[in-house]
């Protein structure tokens, strides 16, 4: 009994592949030019100080926050030795408070990085109360010393309104976004406070100038000895910022490798499930449809080919499936000695008729990707003319992860899947076969021949089967 149907190549042409090798036709010749110097040396410079920062990264928070302020330490005495130096050469600025401010904020460093230092050895991951609150304290205490900063020399007439922000830059990116947060609101808190009082008239603006006028502004001694630590600063905050980026983008580049090669052993669907935080892992009963495929003589093609032949012809053979079924959605399941097990339905679903249809188009690829792969290996001397037998049925099963706990995997279960593997053993090599129940769910589009009812290896009624008519150009 035949289903005259228009042939099924001519509206579901055999997929060409979308990827070339390497230095091969169609290759990006761009890929192939040799990076540049300057991109050398910029990889080179930038690796260690990345590195660095990872490792630093890494870190319990403690021991991180105290190695942070140690570094401050080291890098403020000297600028502030600078500072003074240069600003008590100056007429411009008040030497007093100055001074204060900044011996106050290099004993306000060097003692937060002590109590780190002692708290880290008994709670390096800061999740006790001592621990929270000496963090909770170096952090406040330093957003208060970049605001004082900035009001001992004009919130409103100095480069010295950034400290506040690249302090809590520096905060957020070391200490947490916790404690982050806390510098910011203290911060602000403590700008308003002291330009309310300034409103008010209860304390005075910029209180270290002495010379307020604009064109004071520029005199050199003033410069060095406002400026250089706030260059300073700010240039380990964007250190921070872009070492910060630099490590996102290269963990980012990192996942995308491990997730493609999570996608070469883990069924892509799965992986892809997984990662965007699904558990689609848990067994359920599913109506799926399922596709086995087996090469024919497979035994004897060992025998005789070399191994390196073999090996050659099993990796382009796999390849090409892998890319049909990649094309059509299809879950591959198993890929074992010669054969390859596909099903459609789970972990993503759409309806019967779909799944079942996508299944068939894919296996008359698949022939049809045979025949073109058994050309190119006569072309290139090896004698490997495969020839392929493929079952497909659509049925209930148990779909999930299935295993011990220490090594599980995902896969379908059932009569459903049996009768897909009976079904291919009973199959002309070269053809398709169908069950009844696939057939019904695709009649209207496949075009597809009756075989009658046949006796199955391990089934204990007879099938009803039917066989895909393939395209002409087959």
């Amino acid at each position: 009994m035949s289903h005259k149907i228009a042939p099924l190549a001519a509206d579901f042409p055999p997929v060409e592949p979308d990827y070339a090798p390497l230095g091969g036709p169609g290759a990006d010749a761009s890929a192939l030019i040799p990076p540049t110097r300057l991109r050398i040396m910029y990889r080179a410079w930038t690796h260690p100080w990345l590195q660095l920062f990872d490792r630093l990264l890494e870190r319990p928070l403690l021991p991180r926050a105290a190695f942070v302020m140690g570094i401050f330490l080291i890098g403020q005495i000297p600028t502030a030795g600078l500072s003074l130096w240069a600003v008590n050469r100056s007429d411009q600025i008040a030497m007093r408070p100055f001074t204060t401010l900044v011996l106050g904020g290099t004993a306000v460093v060097a003692l937060s990085a002590l109590a780190l230092s002692l708290v880290a050895r008994r709670d390096p991951h800061g999740r006790g109360r001592l621990a929270q609150g000496v963090l909770l304290v170096s952090a406040s205490a330093y957003a208060c010393f970049g605001v004082a900063i900035a009001h001992l020399l004009g919130f409103w007439s100095s480069p010295f309104a950034l400290f506040p922000a690249v302090a809590v830059l520096i905060i957020g990116i070391l200490f947490g976004r916790v404690h982050g947060w806390t510098a910011l609101i203290v911060s602000v808190g403590l700008a308003a406070t002291l330009e309310g009082l300034r409103l008010f008239g209860f304390i005075g603006y910029a209180p270290a100038l002495v010379v307020r006028e604009v064109d004071g502004a520029g005199e050199l001694t003033r410069v060095i000895g406002t400026s250089v630590p706030l260059v300073a600063f700010t240039a380990v905050a964007v250190s921070l910022a872009f070492g910060l980026l630099s490590l996102s983008d290269r963990q980012r580049r990192d996942l995308a490798r491990s997730h493609d090669v999570i996608r070469r052993y883990v069924p892509a669907q799965v992986a892809d499930a997984v990662l965007d935080g699904q558990d689609p892992t848990a067994l359920e009963r599913r109506k799926l449809t399922v596709f086995f495929s087996d090469v024919v003589g497979f035994t004897e093609l060992t025998e005789r080919l070399e191994p390196e032949e073999l090996a050659r012809v099993l990796d382009d053979y796999f390849s090409e499936m892998t890319r049909i079924a990649e094309h059509y959605d299809g879950t591959i399941d198993e890929l074992i000695g010669d054969a390859v097990l596909i099903f459609f339905g789970a972990p993503t679903t759409t309806d019967d008729h779909d799944q079942a249809l996508r299944a068939v188009h894919m296996a008359v690829d698949m022939q049809a990707a045979v025949i073109g792969l058994n050309r190119r290996w006569e072309s290139d001397g090896i004698d490997a003319a495969l020839s392929v037998r493929v079952g497909i049925n659509t049925g209930i099963v148990m779909v999930g992860n299935v295993g011990s706990g220490e090594r599980r995997k995902y896969a379908a279960l059932g009569r459903g899947v049996n009768l897909a593997a009976r079904l291919q053993n009973h199959c002309t090599p070269g053809r398709v076969l169908l069950s009844h129940a696939t057939w019904l769910l695709v009649r209207d589009e496949v075009e597809c021949v009756e075989r009658g009812e046949v006796e199955l290896k391990g089934v204990a009624r007879p099938t009803r089967i039917h066989e895909v008519v393939p395209p002409t150009s087959l």
